[in-house]
């Protein structure tokens, strides 16, 4: 009997040379399908991102990144997105979005209910069951995979979204984490994705971890003019990329803290002039 097998990937954030090295690993020993599991946007090349997706034949759901620029795109994102250099990032992001793009966003799902004939069927989320945006965290705090457990009907979990791939068994469930794409936040620098075997009446999850061209990704980073126009977030979002660290939040912690010193309180923003003078103060493990 052939067995079924699925290729996940998430977490691209719109990096291709990390794409690129993945897609030519999965295709080494092709799937049956590819499941993007959401956060494919959201870097310096987020349309050759999904152009190569949308060729491969891929099946989406959306991911809190995602979900931002609809948000944009509808009007009902906060006033800070706009107006404040924190979210530079974003803005650049929302103006190099196609028509085309928001189109095929709109059509996509949350989740996605995965079931190939003859096998068991599987639950694909982003964050988690309930929220898009929720991390979860399975070796921090269980009680909350075992809730995102309780609430699927399928005895098989795939998530993402805090880039830390894992394979945890709990409760007699299987809870899949494929990693990032572009920006493992475990200390590993290679991409990751997930494959599911179906074998001897079960899905059989195994991780898989690339390596990529990291000098290429600060190229494309300054040519596309990514690194300079959006300001602290965008280097600190490259030298996590380099670290696997996630210095992005540790840059936005640093600022938050800086703004409160500085007097202000209840912040949804940090204000402009402390966003861009605490990159001076920040501890940067590189120089670009």
């Amino acid at each position: 009997m052939n067995s079924s097998k699925i290729a996940i990937i998430a977490d691209i954030h719109g990096i291709l040379p990390s794409l690129e090295a993945v897609v030519k690993d999965i295709q080494s020993d092709p799937p049956d399908e590819i499941i993007v599991a959401g956060d494919f946007l959201g870097g310096p090349q987020s349309q050759q991102v999904l152009d190569v997706l949308q060729g491969l034949g891929c099946r989406f759901i959306l991911g809190n990144g995602e979900l931002n620029m609809l948000k944009m795109r509808e009007g009902t994102a906060p006033d800070e997105w706009w107006t404040h250099r924190q979210f530079d990032l974003g803005r650049w992001i929302y103006r190099h979005l196609t028509d085309a793009i928001f189109s095929f966003l709109t059509q996509l799902p949350m989740q996605y209910i995965v079931h190939p004939p003859s096998t068991d069927p599987i639950c694909v989320v982003h964050g988690a069951p309930w929220d898009a945006y929720k991390l979860v965290f399975p070796r921090e705090d269980p009680d909350v995979l075992r809730r995102a457990l309780r609430m699927i009907k399928e005895d098989m979990l795939v998530f993402a979204h805090n880039h830390l791939p894992d394979v945890i068994y709990l409760d007699g469930k299987l809870a899949v984490n494929p990693g990032s794409v572009s920006n493992n936040l475990n200390g590993d620098t290679r991409a990751s994705y997930a494959t599911l075997i179906y074998q001897h009446g079960q899905w059989q999850p195994q991780l898989h971890y690339v390596s990529y061209n990291l000098q290429e990704v600060v190229s494309i980073f300054k040519q596309t003019g990514f690194l300079e126009e959006n300001g602290p977030l965008a280097r600190a979002f490259l030298e996590s990329i380099l670290t696997g660290k996630n210095t992005a939040i540790d840059y936005i912690n640093f600022a938050f803290q800086a703004a409160k010193e500085a007097g202000h309180k209840d912040l949804n923003a940090v204000p402009d002039e402390i966003w861009l003078s605490t990159a001076d103060s920040f501890p940067w493990k590189y120089r670009f």
